[in-house]
């Protein structure tokens, strides 16, 4: 008898991961926790063969070895840095991520917060009562979206599905990534996207979204200097990672004009505590972390993380292994 333990303290429900590991894997045990205690690790994590997890809980060197019997930690997210990916290779354990699962949803909040920016219309939404009406209302006029250039900072499965939307809607587009690949080449062909320098893409764009992994190397990367290449009028969006960004320097520079505004599904300490002041700065607006959520996104997710732990247990190649030496 195969053994699942998810640890998940966000979705409602498991029916379409129970539904699919069920079929896959008939009698099975399936346990749900909503973290990891010391009860549940005993009685069933010790024995299980998969661990199905989300990606803030912290799957260190010494729960993996407490994982006796796991052969797969499938996390449900792009994300996988809350796992040691070196100590599972180490025990012969795979790790699985599910990278793209959100890319259209992104791309989708992203023109979203451009459009919100652009026509500010909740601030007009707010002031409509104040007398004010037509041209006379308007404080800034907008530019058209078909004249602003686009700087995608990453150009993975997010970056790439970005491009495309916003080739739609006319915006010229720039993207930065270390890496090259076929997959690059072909959407920027197809979207009329070019490929720059991290420094001309910041200084050239109206609209800078970030798509990058938080690593070593970026974390905190866009920061005071950083913002110092953007143009006055640029507008900062971030749905990757918040540590990314060097929080009071974005304040600082968007209180004093360096950038005009930021958008954040991202931020550094989340919850946030009421009081953060990255809540409370004029021309920042923050949404909690919410960017890669749809009812089709989920599903996709809790789909594609458990077919990942049930193929690896039925000895099938899955290609979203990335821990393989």
């Amino acid at each position: 008898m195969k053994r699942f333990w998810i640890v998940d303290d966000e979705w409602e429900d498991y029916i379409a991961e129970t539904n699919l590991l069920n079929e896959a894997h008939p009698g099975c045990e399936i346990r749900i926790s909503s973290e990891v205690n010391q009860k549940d690790l005993e009685e069933f994590g010790s024995l299980a063969d998969a661990l199905i997890c989300q990606i803030g809980v912290k799957v260190d060197r010494h729960l993996l070895e407490m994982l006796k019997n796991c052969k797969i930690v499938s996390v449900y997210g792009a994300g996988y840095n809350n796992v040691d990916t070196s100590a599972a290779r180490d025990l012969g354990i795979d790790v699985t991520n599910v990278p793209g699962y959100c890319a259209e949803d992104l791309a989708d909040y992203v023109i979203a917060a451009i459009y919100r920016h652009n026509l500010n219309l909740g601030y007009y939404a707010e002031h409509v009562g104040n007398g004010l009406w037509g041209a006379q209302a308007v404080i800034k006029k907008p530019r058209r979206i078909s004249q602003q250039k686009l700087f995608i900072a990453g150009f993975g499965n997010n970056g790439r599905r970005l491009a495309e939307k916003a080739s739609g809607i006319g915006m010229g587009i720039m993207y930065y990534d270390y890496l090259e690949s076929a997959e690059m080449i072909s959407v920027a062909q197809k979207t009329g996207a070019v490929r720059v320098s991290l420094d001309d893409g910041l200084a050239k764009a109206d609209v800078v979204s970030v798509h990058l992994a938080l690593t070593a190397e970026t974390a905190g990367f866009f920061s005071e200097k950083t913002f110092a290449r953007m143009k006055p009028n640029a507008h900062f969006i971030n749905t990757s990672r918040g540590g990314i960004v060097n929080e009071p320097d974005l304040i600082s520079a968007v209180k004093n004009g360096v950038i005009a505004a930021a958008t954040l599904d991202v931020i550094v300490n989340e919850p946030p505590k009421p009081d953060d002041p990255i809540l409370h700065t004029e021309n920042i607006c923050v949404t909690p972390h919410i960017s890669y959520l749809s009812e089709d996104s989920l599903n996709e997710l809790k789909i594609r993380a458990a077919k990942n732990a049930s193929d690896t247990i039925l000895g099938k190649n899955v290609p979203e292994v990335v821990n393989r030496r």
